[in-house]
């Protein structure tokens, strides 16, 4: 695999964000995505696959977008959400949207949940990558480096990015005890996602990690399987993660992303004029979904406070959990030499 960088540069004249779609599995495949308009009455449906509950930023986004693709397309589009992983785990649905004939064709995840079927987004789960949700922001929007990211994994997986909801910088939350040093997290079992590089993360903060799907987590908090769980604020009160756990920390150790995806077989089975109604249809969601997360989060955090002992990191206490976190770089680059992580790095402090 060639070094990002390099990726970067070779795709330089790449337009930005590949934009996708999805047809119905009788529509005639496009050559090259140039096909003419679709006769008129003519209509393309797809099914859209997320884990997050109905009243969360990434849910509501997810359906206004819906609303936006029929209201762009003339009702050529009819996109159909189902939150809460109601169509089950979402690799599976990712494995959907593989298939020219899948049953699921649009989506949104965390990146850091897609490593079982590509690694070129495992830099983004390393711990304090980003100093913000506004830098995070720009870089995805405009990183040379991401892109070089979407371009080797559409290669890989046969699927395309759409764009980037925010899924909130990270927090931790659990049963045990308030934690607002590394020396608290000794010891407490951790579900993480399915990532090798969470789980580095939380054993060099001298947790207990345990790689579980998300679907799992409810229940393994309230059995007790497993003592905590990081994600943000947003998700964790959304999802009432919040009735089965005592503690939560500001931890902010990730501003995550959750990646909006689409099959390329079904993207290119669209004409050429609706491929660009869903790039517009998701760039316009994603400004609506941020916008949504950055309204909500003051009023979160008073809603939290009521039912959990809630954790505020000072600027020096975070500190030392980044310096804690220092060795998983030191092992990333040894773990995945192909990918240049400076180049990563140098990108990112543009923004």
């Amino acid at each position: 695999m060639k070094k990002l960088v390099a990726l970067a540069l070779s795709i330089a004249m790449l337009a930005t964000m590949a934009g996708c779609a999805a047809a119905p599995a009788a529509a005639p495949a496009a050559s090259g995505g140039q096909e003419a308009a679709a006769p008129a009455g003519e209509v393309y449906k797809i099914t859209y696959a997320n884990t997050v509950a109905d009243s969360n930023p990434q849910a509501i986004s997810a359906k206004w977008m819906a609303d936006r693709l029929k209201e762009l397309s003339g009702g050529r589009i009819e996109m159909t959400v189902f939150n809460n992983n109601k169509l089950g785990a979402f690799p599976d649905c990712f494995a959907q949207m593989q298939q020219p004939n899948g049953t699921v064709q649009m989506g949104d995840v965390s990146s850091a949940s897609v490593t079982q079927f590509s690694d070129v987004y495992t830099p983004f789960a390393l711990p304090f990558l980003f100093s913000s949700k506004e830098q995070s922001w720009k870089y995805f929007d405009e990183g040379e480096t991401v892109k070089a990211v979407e371009d080797k994994f559409l290669e890989q997986t046969n699927v395309r990015v759409l764009g980037y909801f925010y899924n909130d910088a990270r927090a931790l939350t659990n049963s045990k005890r308030a934690v607002s040093s590394p020396d608290d997290m000794k010891g407490l079992k951790l579900r993480v996602m399915t990532s090798d590089v969470y789980i580095k993360t939380f054993e060099s903060l001298g947790a207990a990690p345990v790689g579980m799907q998300f679907s799992e987590l409810f229940s393994a908090l309230q059995q007790g399987a497993v003592d905590g769980q990081d994600n943000g604020l947003l998700l964790t009160l959304d999802s009432k993660f919040n009735e089965v756990q005592g503690y939560y920390t500001d931890l902010g150790h990730v501003q995550d992303t959750s990646v909006i995806f689409i099959s390329e077989a079904f993207y290119q089975s669209l004409p050429e004029d609706l491929q660009q109604i869903v790039v517009q249809a998701a760039h316009e969601a994603v400004e609506h979904n941020r916008n949504l997360c950055s309204e909500r989060l003051d009023s979160y955090l008073e809603e939290l406070k009521k039912s959990v002992d809630v954790t505020i990191l000072t600027d020096e206490q975070r500190q030392v959990f980044k310096d804690a976190c220092a060795p998983v770089y030191d092992w990333y680059r040894e773990a995945y030499p192909d990918y240049d992580l400076d180049a990563i790095m140098a990108d990112i402090a543009k923004y």
